[in-house]
């Protein structure tokens, strides 16, 4: 559907002024050195602008249509709006729309399918337009235009971010969902490195990407959730995987950036070439220092490998008391696995229940990862008898291929996740354990506490004596993130449709108990960029550490303007929203 179907649909929404859609006759002057534009401000785009855009791009120019607008009059239908309210916030629904995101606190309740049929619906936080991309020419048109016309630009694949960077009211988006090109290169050269790669388009996402390479008889370093991003904030964020304890991070195994600068330039970043903006590009942060089209990495050959799961409660425990006692053993008895074995283990802890979802160990059968296991098990049985593996459903199951075993056992898991409005994060490192785990026992249990936050783990080490390769290059992932055990995600437990005002009281709990409770246990770590709170204090130390003023040296250099923002990225304290939503200069 092409921008004039679009914006006949538009015409039938509720939108003004706050909406962000058509121009609205309420018109309000700006200042356009101070401000970008919004719709309904004198310098707004004209209708003929967006026209113009639309015909350079090939047509590619859509204008947002919120997908719950067949919720709210005067387009609402009862079959539609249950459709979408049954699967609101899954990817499947969200992910494969031009405007849509994951993120619930950043959809604002502008127009979801949770707020009366009356209200009206409005774009609120939304992008006003964006381009499907499917060539570089269509990011530098959009670049060019946005600057010339002083309006927010985003850049958005998946829609999956904690911190709403691939959305903003008034902004035009660059949609890169539908870049998908794979590309095998057997024999990759360069200083640095001499073997397989694979080049991804910025639209690939971990699950495909999986596969792609399980097809060549190859493994990839991707996430643990199918549906996010390989190229974007994942890769250019860090990227921790079940791969990590051999390969490290994604960021690790960058060979090649493909990306469009602010200047409109197409460049191609390494580390022989543009080594400050690879650098930076590579574990800096996503969509702050250029659009990134593709994205090179190093590949391994496919193998053995084994997932073993359990759950364990204090029923099984006898007890609250127990059951903490036997978290604190099951850390114990983990650090050792994922420091010596090359194995990353998932897990979600809650007030009464440790649920190891996915323990994988490159390189092992299910046989040889139960008998690693049997100390694990003894141990956690001497602290609970009731922990027995029959009580416990301890399990483990192989497979030649990671992308084989990922599909049939992680991937049901995860394909369903949805976003809570409250998420934050914290690291806790090797130091951290060794001279303060019961206070980080005692900090996880205060965090689960009466059930309304839950906690997700990841422990890794991607400097264990399994890891078999060192980084291609320098990067730019936070130093703190070498050193973690555990890299924690705290999220609101949350249901959708309750109360909006609940939402308010979770983030501010979240922001002003959980959060500093855990950093109070953890001194000296800091949190994943791209699994905290983006109400983070002391962000730019928290997520980036002594990284950052290098960082912002060289979004200065590639981006002077500050045309690309994102809440938290490096240089984002350059801007702030006024009243209206509208990003204004801060002078920072």
């Amino acid at each position: 559907m092409h921008l004039s179907m679009y914006l006949s649909i538009a015409s039938c929404l509720v939108l003004g002024l706050a909406s962000g859609g058509a121009i609205s006759g309420n018109v309000v002057k700006r200042a356009a050195s101070s401000c970008r534009y919004l719709p309904g401000d004198a310098e707004w785009p004209t209708r003929d602008a967006w026209d113009r855009l639309n015909s350079t791009v090939s047509g590619r120019l859509l204008a947002t249509v919120p997908i719950a607008h067949v919720c709210h009059s005067p387009d609402f239908s009862q079959a539609a709006c249950s459709n979408i309210t049954e699967r609101w916030d899954l990817p499947g629904l969200m992910s494969p729309e031009p405007a849509e995101i994951l993120s619930i606190w950043f959809q604002n309740q502008s127009c979801t399918p949770f707020t009366n049929i009356s209200t009206p619906c409005e774009l609120g936080n939304y992008a006003s337009y964006s381009i499907n991309v499917s060539h570089s020419d269509h990011i530098i048109a959009g670049l060019a235009f946005a600057q010339e016309k002083n309006i927010r630009v985003v850049i958005k694949n998946t829609g999956h971010d904690f911190f709403g960077k691939s959305t903003g009211k008034g902004a035009l988006s660059l949609w890169t969902r539908h870049l998908k090109s794979q590309e095998v290169i057997l024999n990759y050269q360069s200083a640095l490195y001499a073997g397989p790669a694979i080049k991804f388009g910025a639209g690939i996402t971990g699950g495909e990407a999986a596969q792609f390479a399980a097809k060549h008889g190859y493994r990839v370093v991707v996430g643990s959730c199918a549906t996010v991003g390989l190229v974007g904030g994942f890769a250019q964020g860090g990227g921790h995987s079940f791969l990590s304890g051999l390969y490290g991070f994604a960021a690790d195994n960058v060979l090649e950036w493909e990306v469009v600068t602010a200047a409109g330039e197409h460049i191609i970043a390494t580390p022989e070439q543009n080594t400050d903006l690879y650098w930076a590009l590579s574990g800096g942060g996503g969509g702050t220092y250029g659009v990134v089209i593709s994205m090179t990495a190093r590949v391994f050959p496919d193998g053995k490998i084994a997932l073993a799961s359990l759950s364990f409660d204090s029923v099984t425990a006898s007890g609250q008391d127990r059951y903490w006692k036997s978290v604190h053993v099951f850390l114990q008895q983990l650090q050792p696995l994922v420091d010596n074995h090359g194995i990353v283990a998932e897990f979600i802890i809650t007030n009464d229940t440790l649920t190891l979802f996915g323990m994988m160990a490159p390189g092992y059968g299910r046989h040889g990862l139960t008998t690693l296991l049997r100390p694990m098990m003894r141990a956690l049985k001497r602290t609970a008898p009731g922990i027995t593996e029959e009580a416990v459903r301890f399990s483990t199951s192989d497979s030649m291929s990671y992308s084989k075993l990922y599909s049939k056992t992680v991937e049901p898991l995860t394909m369903n996740e949805t976003f809570p409005p409250a998420v934050g994060g914290r690291f806790v490192s090797r130091a951290n354990m060794a001279s303060n785990t019961s206070a980080i026992i005692d900090s996880l249990r205060a965090t689960t506490y009466g059930g309304k936050f839950i906690v997700a783990a990841t422990a890794l080490n991607v400097n264990g004596s399994g890891r078999e390769v060192a980084p291609v290059a320098d990067n730019a992932v936070e130093p703190a993130f070498h050193r973690a055990f555990m890299s924690l995600i705290v999220s609101a437990a949350w249901t959708p449709g309750r109360p909006w005002a609940e939402a308010i009281m979770l983030q501010d709990e979240l922001t002003n108990v959980i959060i500093p409770t855990l950093e109070a246990a953890t001194p000296g770590t800091g949190a994943y960029i791209n699994e905290a709170n983006w109400q983070q204090p002391d962000w730019q130390n928290t997520f980036y550490g002594n990284n950052y003023q290098s960082l912002r040296a060289i979004k200065a250099k590639y981006d002077p303007n500050h045309l690309f923002y994102g809440l938290t990225a490096v240089g984002s304290e350059a801007w702030a929203p006024d009243a209206s939503g509208r990003l204004c200069k801060t002078g920072l």
